[in-house]
């Protein structure tokens, strides 16, 4: 994880006077989980007790931080923020190409905490992993629909292969996206009111609309897939 190490993931936002900020993302080779630093010294909102969420079935005799909130930590810990509604220049690198786009900050910082908790060892996220690793920066509603909806049902179709029993359906989308909702609102809490993190907090929050909506889209977006497919 060394400055001249290829990060797996690179956020790069410019602001208004030319200042860059670099964030590399790095990934562990065996566990797929971003790389944290042992040097790195966690703020104390990273700990697992601080917010915790309600559904988290982690306990703080095993885990001392959240693995959510770790990462995030880490990742927001090399830089300064500007305002929520700063227009900025950002471009993302991810192992295949280059995304670039001029948008808000936190919009680019909402994108952000998407990929940081797809790769984070949280069991609420994990079924989000293969969304992380094919990351698509700054997603609207329709794509993060038509991807997540594509990654869980392959999810069922891999599951009924050993289970045949199995029916296929997106029971688990409905569930994972009802986990992240409470994941975002844990998260919003934790970071209200740490000194620089407004930026930061907002952009949980529009991610968070983002998910109910993907959530509540299930049965209304059904249509509009079978049309992209040539079926009434």
């Amino acid at each position: 994880m060394s400055q001249n190490t290829p990060a797996d993931f690179e956020y790069l936002i410019t602001d208004g006077t030319g200042r860059e900020t670099r964030i590399p993302l790095y990934m562990d080779n065996n566990t797929r989980d971003l790389a944290v630093p042992h040097r790195f010294d966690p703020p104390d909102w990273a700990r697992l007790d601080h917010h915790q969420c309600k559904h988290c079935p982690l306990h703080t005799e095993e885990h001392r931080y959240c693995p959510v909130a770790l990462r995030l930590a880490w990742a927001f810990s090399q830089t300064e923020w500007g305002d929520s509604y700063d227009d900025i220049e950002l471009e993302v690198v991810t192992p295949t190409r280059r995304y670039s786009s001029r948008t808000s900050l936190q919009r680019a910082l909402g994108s952000l905490f998407g990929l940081v908790c797809s790769l984070s060892p949280c069991p609420h996220t994990l079924p989000l992993r293969p969304m992380g690793i094919f990351h698509l920066p700054l997603a609207d509603e329709s794509e993060t629909f038509f991807r997540a909806a594509s990654v869980f049902l392959l999810h069922r179709y891999l599951q009924r292969e050993q289970d045949p029993s199995l029916t296929l359906d997106l029971s688990l989308m409905e569930h994972t996206y009802y986990n992240l909702r409470e994941i975002n609102r844990s998260f919003a809490a934790r970071l209200r009111g740490v000194q620089g993190a407004e930026a930061a907090t907002n952009a949980i929050i529009l991610l968070d609309m983002l998910t109910r909506d993907v959530a509540f889209q299930l049965e209304e977006q059904m249509p509009h897939l079978r049309r992209l497919f040539g079926m009434q």
